[in-house]
């Protein structure tokens, strides 16, 4: 998303719709790695290094080439401008290049016609060649990005321009073509162009060039964490969320905000209000300090109702915009696509095609049915159906580890003394051996989006570590709390790789737990 936002394209089309001058200063122009040309693995066809490197190199640049001459091409004052100088242009490709373009296109329509003509040429000459040869014409980021770029600065518009070429789901680049990547990154002038990359956490690739060097974090390049982490109500991600949700609105005329539009269930917002309150008065018996106060209300209070609730009762009524922004786990698209799907179930349901807002009881039957679905995928469809190299025994070993998990969690939210709303971890006591076998695991979590990582600060003397959080849309489904608290639990890589491998519960902590007291309901909300 942040790529495409910044892309040429979509920065032009705002300049124009908030009235003001595009300035052509800085040219992005998104790269997708997902295409039928990144797809092509003519290059596994030959037997050395060398040459599958200069065939996987050639079919990048052509897709560079090609989303530059598209990109371009939607603006119609450069395609205006280039006319002018088409002639030129064209001839000085030509020359550098040693070929003909077709003289009735313009200059960028004749690049992208033969971008498009010679991966044709590059396999059906890779297939008929054999193992040993090479496609004599193959072109590099030298011999043909680096002039094109050069070229395109002619053009009065782009005199000034720098290109930033937004490489979007990098991860999926063959090992050559990440070397071929690395090594222009190295590259000392970026006058002209620099790079964007977007690489998931997963799939993170190696960082070795062309030549056998390596690209060095703040010497080649800096790294920017794009998930955002959130903790309440005033937290980045949740300003970020809430106007989007607003922009999302205005586009269908509704000028509600996002908390009048996703109204919380009266008796989950009475539950918690009734919980707090109990917690303050119990707070104040305990303490005289404000912030200690504050702390146990912060940590106890929403606790409180889930402890208290009729365990035969029904599963809380999840709305409003927070439960919402939670479930998200810091992701847009989990933000999204549940208020798309309460939209679509009001639309479908309406009588005149006008909704003012999505009900309560909307919100949470959607909430609650993704939370299902989940679990679904999990157990029944099977991560294996999904997942690269996941087996079938993997895939049941990655349902039993988040079923216990939740079962802690759950576990943890009715009895914990210290940390009863923590629904994140880190691993601790992380034998090589164990750590070894549980990897995997970790990784097929991460690679369906069913596991984030981050890293934070450790409490053993400030170092850093990764913890873990769980995609918290889990967490309906087994009458969990999606918001959590800012902490995490200790879990032992052992009780991981049993809690996996042999589906055994996570010990109780009995040192740091307490026994609930038998206080009688203080709600009811058996009415979603």
């Amino acid at each position: 998303m942040t790529l495409r936002y910044n892309s040429v394209n979509v920065q032009y089309a705002k300049a124009k719709y908030d009235g003001k001058k595009f300035e052509y200063d800085n040219i992005g122009i998104h790269v997708p790695c997902k295409t039928p040309l990144f797809e092509k693995n003519e290059y596994s066809l030959l037997d050395e290094d060398y040459q599958a490197h200069i065939l996987s190199e050639h079919y990048l640049v052509l897709s560079i080439i090609s989303s530059i001459c598209q990109s371009l091409l939607e603006i119609n004052e450069i395609r205006e401008s280039e006319l002018k100088l088409n002639k030129t242009l064209k001839l000085d490709m030509e020359y550098l290049l040693s070929i003909k373009l077709p003289s009735r296109y313009s200059f960028l329509e004749s690049i992208l016609k033969f971008a498009e003509k010679e991966s044709v040429k590059t396999q059906i000459t890779s297939n008929t060649l054999g193992k040993n040869r090479i496609y004599k014409k193959a072109v590099s980021f030298s011999s043909l990005v680096l002039p094109f770029i050069k070229n395109l600065k002619q053009i009065p518009l782009l005199k000034n321009a720098h290109f930033s070429l937004m490489m979007d789901d990098a991860h999926d680049l063959n090992k050559y073509q990440t070397r071929s990547l690395n090594s222009w990154i190295s590259y000392r002038d970026h006058t002209d162009f620099s790079f964007k990359v977007a690489v998931s956490k997963v799939y993170r690739p190696e960082r070795i060039t062309s030549n056998g060097g390596t690209i060095l974090e703040g010497h080649d390049f800096t790294s920017i964490e794009m998930e955002k982490h959130f903790y309440n109500k005033k937290s980045d991600y949740s300003k970020m969320a809430k106007r989007i949700l607003k922009k999302r609105l205005e586009k269908v005329d509704i000028n509600s905000s996002p908390e009048f539009f996703f109204p919380i269930n009266p008796s989950f917002s009475k539950g918690l209000k009734e919980s707090e309150k109990f917690i303050i008065n119990e707070a104040k018996k305990k303490y005289k300090d404000k912030n200690q106060i504050y702390y146990y209300v912060y940590k106890y209070g929403r606790a409180e109702y889930f402890r208290r609730r009729d365990p035969k009762a029904n599963l809380p009524p999840y709305s409003g915009l927070d439960i919402i922004i939670d479930i998200s786990t810091g992701v847009v698209r989990n933000l999204l696509e549940p208020c798309f799907a309460m939209y679509d179930y009001e639309l479908s349901n309406s009588t005149n095609n006008t909704i003012n807002k999505i009900p309560h009881s909307t919100q949470t039957k959607i909430i609650l049915s993704k939370s299902n679905d989940a679990w679904v995928r999990l157990q029944q469809v099977g991560l294996d159906k999904e997942i690269e190299g996941c087996s079938t025994k993997q895939a049941k070993q990655v349902f039993q580890l988040f079923d216990n998990l939740m079962i802690l969690f759950r576990e943890r939210l009715l009895h914990h003394k210290s940390l009863p709303r923590a629904i994140e971890f880190f691993i601790s006591e992380r034998d090589s051996k164990v750590m070894e076998s549980i990897q995997p695991l970790l990784d097929i979590s991460q690679k369906a989006q069913l596991l984030y990582t981050r890293l934070g600060s450790s409490k053993d003397q400030g170092r850093k570590e990764i913890f873990y959080i769980p995609n918290r849309i889990l967490l309906p489904s087994r009458g969990l709390d999606p918001q959590g608290q800012h902490d995490r639990a200790a879990i032992k890589a052992k009780d991981i790789y049993n809690a996996a491998f042999s589906n055994k519960k996570f010990p109780a902590e009995k040192k740091d737990t307490i026994k609930l007291k038998k206080q009688g309901n203080l709600f009811y909300e058996n009415q979603w």
